[in-house]
């Protein structure tokens, strides 16, 4: 397996995100911050530097690009604060996912193509009340043409990745609570499709975990998929409130409908390494000193007996 976009940003020295997590993961178990998973003052200071610190490194890069005089000129226009608030979104998600993932031992599972047919066709017939993460946080790692052509259906514009259907789909899946006394719970999930050397397109998306509902139902109820967390991530980077219009849409960009089988693909997975233990079967990592593949030891979820 190639490096998981986890490793691929944990190796970047520039972030040095290693460092920063493990401080952070210190600092919050002291203030007893990372249990239950949920929203509180110690993980927004954390999770905020985190981010405005990752804005002012995208802004330096983006000024070596190009010429001062560009550089000032492109800081005028739309596509700019487009541009931070894009990669600001996508810090705001990666922090807080991979704070947890680390915090709670890198638990890491590989779907190969055949159970993700499997995955895409079953309907997930499970009531929101019994759907739960085994982990705070998961990695999924998902190694199918067919996922891969599912995680792009529904876009309005023709994207690159869909051509590079063998670059791996890593998923970075978190349960959290909008506050520790709330019993409401939400799945945020990140998307990243890329290879060792470019992420081609990376997608953000909260469901909110109704006891009575269907996850198949809650996968198609808008509403539950919305993130308001736009103007919270213009405030961190210092922006003026609603500069961009799109940022208090919602967090994904394609059509709901056509996303179903994607999201049914991986919550069906996150499911079935709970409720099926039986289909999993652990792989060790490799050795350290191979750095062209990755390093993490996965469970791999194997097809169901026919």
């Amino acid at each position: 397996m190639q490096p998981t976009y986890y490793e691929r940003l944990l190796a970047d020295s520039r972030l040095k995100l290693a460092a920063v997590l493990d401080d952070d993961i210190t600092r919050l178990k002291t203030a007893g911050s990372l249990l239950p998973v949920a929203e509180d003052s110690s993980l927004a200071d954390c999770r905020g530097r985190y981010v405005k610190d990752a804005i002012v490194q995208f802004k330096q890069a983006l000024a070596s690009s190009m010429s001062t005089e560009q550089f000032e000129r492109f800081q005028q226009t739309p596509s700019f604060h487009e541009a931070l608030v894009q990669r600001a979104t996508q810090q705001y998600w990666t922090y807080e996912a991979f704070l947890y993932l680390r915090a709670h031992g890198e638990r890491t599972l590989h779907v190969g193509p055949q159970a993700c047919n499997e995955l895409l066709a079953a309907p997930l017939q499970v009531a929101g009340a019994d759907f739960r993460l085994e982990v705070p946080a998961a990695m999924v790692v998902f190694d199918s043409a067919e996922l891969v052509d599912a995680f792009y259906a529904g876009e309005r514009r023709t994207n690159t990745g869909r051509h590079h259907p063998d670059a791996a789909l890593c998923v970075l899946a978190l349960e959290v609570r909008a506050s520790a006394a709330s019993r409401e719970r939400y799945l945020r999930v990140l998307s990243v499709h890329g290879d060792s050397q470019k992420d081609y397109r990376v997608e953000v998306r909260q469901f909110f975990l109704a006891d009575r509902l269907l996850v198949e139902d809650i996968l198609d109820a808008e509403e539950s998929n919305t993130w308001h967390g736009g103007e919270e991530v213009e405030q961190l980077i210092g922006l003026p409130a609603c500069k961009l219009a799109w940022a208090s849409r919602k967090a994904d960009c394609g059509f709901y409908a056509a996303k179903t089988p994607y999201y049914r693909a991986v919550l069906g997975a996150l499911h079935c390494a709970v409720t099926e233990p039986q289909r999993l079967s652990w792989q060790p990592g490799v050795e350290r000193s191979n750095a062209v593949l990755s390093t993490l030891g996965y469970s791999e979820l194997l097809p169901s007996r026919p």
